[in-house]
């Protein structure tokens, strides 16, 4: 209904800034590091770079997780009962 409309759409703009607000203080992070630091070493590491490892990270900790789920299932024995004879 209307509620439902009303809350997704306010759901989805909050989502939208605080994304906006984390991609934008992701991109100027090495910027700050080198001013506040005086380390170069940051200067190829720009905030595109940031955003893929971030994503990279992020999928690569998604499916670790997903693999330990897995391993907790017992795969064997789902296939006892079939008669491969039938397949």
């Amino acid at each position: 209904g209307k509620n439902t409309s009303e809350y997704i759409s306010q759901s989805l703009e909050r989502m939208s800034v605080l994304g906006s607000l984390f991609l934008g203080g992701l991109a100027l992070t090495p910027g700050i590091v080198e001013a506040l630091t005086d380390v170069t070493a940051l200067r190829g590491f720009a905030g595109t770079s940031l955003l893929i490892l971030v994503g990279v990270a992020t999928d690569s900790a998604r499916k670790f997780k997903a693999e330990l789920q897995m391993a907790e299932y017992k795969v064997d024995d789902l296939y006892d009962d079939m008669d491969m004879r039938k397949l």
